[in-house]
């Protein structure tokens, strides 16, 4: 009994340890869309925080897509440059279909949450990939480093001790 009570405890300590390290990368426009939508009275200055963050997003795809096409060169251009435009009837087409999907008889916040949260994460999303796709294609760029966070994993510890005791 004092064996297991001592693995136990061990293997909370491990696990304490890896919540307590691990750390999360938090992009600084989610940051400021949620501290927004805290200070947020209503529903319109909550949809008005994630419009923001849209067009944050709009401009960190510009940025990415321009990074991209200034450093890559013959069939990746030509690649990058027919994916962009594609991608971009897509979000206009996306888009049109989200407003189209709009009730003014019987509109609640509920759907006008998720419409605008749907296209904000249509536009995130597609700045995410352009970002990988930088970071992947150009990791020796200084200005651009991706963080790799250094979690301690206890897995093969815990089941290291589980096997031990018998499980």
């Amino acid at each position: 009994m004092r064996r297991f009570l001592f693995i136990f405890f061990i293997l909370c300590f491990f696990a304490n340890c890896s919540f307590a390290s691990e750390k999360v990368f938090v992009h600084p426009i989610d940051r400021q869309e949620s501290e927004c939508k805290a200070k947020a009275a209503d529903i319109t200055a909550w949809s008005k925080c994630t419009y923001t963050a849209q067009r944050a997003w709009n401009n960190e795809v510009e940025k990415y897509y321009s990074l991209l096409y200034k450093k890559l060169s013959g069939d990746a251009k030509t690649n990058l440059f027919e994916n962009q435009k594609y991608w971009t009837m897509y979000k206009n087409y996306e888009i049109k279909l989200l407003n189209s999907l709009q009730d003014k008889d019987n509109e609640t916040k509920e759907k006008l949450i998720y419409r605008t949260e749907q296209k904000r994460d249509l536009i995130k999303n597609r700045a995410e990939s352009l970002r990988m796709y930088y970071i992947q294609t150009f990791p020796d760029d200084d200005k651009e480093k991706i963080q790799v966070n250094s979690e301690y994993n206890p897995d093969n510890i815990i089941m290291h001790y589980l096997r031990y005791i018998g499980f």
